[in-house]
């Protein structure tokens, strides 16, 4: 359920929003919705890494492989391909990571809360 509501929210806000907008929702979500840390950080993980791994295959098919190929040899990586996977990965770290940090302000909240 997670991976759903990051996927298709983010997909849409990117779209007119600053990239930094798949660390808001993530960590929105993931006080709202996050069961456990490790599935929290995956969940966003995985949606985001589809999402901008979607977004930079279609952005190199679109450009028929001008822009990635020149992009990939300014930062002297070997094939698009590999540039579209670290692109994915980047996004998927930083979204992964502000749905942990999410999670874990949840759970110290609720921790707060308990010993009050």
């Amino acid at each position: 359920m997670l991976f759903f509501l990051i996927f298709i929210i983010c997909a849409i806000l990117q779209l007119v929003l600053p990239w930094w907008i798949i660390m808001l929702i993530p960590f929105a979500l993931a006080i709202w919705k996050g069961e456990k840390g490790s599935k929290t950080f995956l969940s966003a993980f995985g949606a985001i890494f589809m999402c901008w791994f979607l977004f930079a295959f279609f952005i190199h098919f679109k450009t028929e492989g001008i822009l990635t190929d020149k992009v990939a040899e300014m930062l002297m990586v070997k094939s698009p391909v590999i540039l579209i996977f670290i692109t994915g990965i980047i996004g998927g770290l930083a979204a992964g990571l502000a749905a942990l940090t999410g999670y874990y302000c949840k759970t110290a909240i609720a921790k707060k809360e308990e010993q009050s």
